[in-house]
């Protein structure tokens, strides 16, 4: 499955720009049906960095939220820099 399939959009909000800082996660709205595995292959192909860790849930809306926190090594604010989200 292609990587633009399964990550919709990322998600900014106050909440997430402060997970951005303090947890290094980025937020992202993807398809509904995709898998942890998935994602994680997602970003690492896209953005070019290494995922330590996937969480996702069901919205309200029906939307799925995956959380991404990435290794030490990566910054998310420098990747969201990057998706151009800053």
């Amino acid at each position: 499955m292609d990587p633009h399939d399964i990550l919709i959009y990322p998600l900014i909000t106050e909440k997430n720009v402060t997970m951005m800082e303090n947890e290094n996660k980025l937020a992202f709205i993807v398809k509904r049906d995709a898998e942890k595995s998935q994602i994680k292959k997602a970003v690492e192909e896209l953005y070019e960095v290494e995922v330590a860790e996937v969480n996702t849930l069901i919205l309200p809306d029906g939307r799925k939220k995956a959380y991404v926190r990435l290794k030490e090594e990566y910054l998310a604010d420098e990747v969201a820099t990057k998706i151009g989200v800053f």
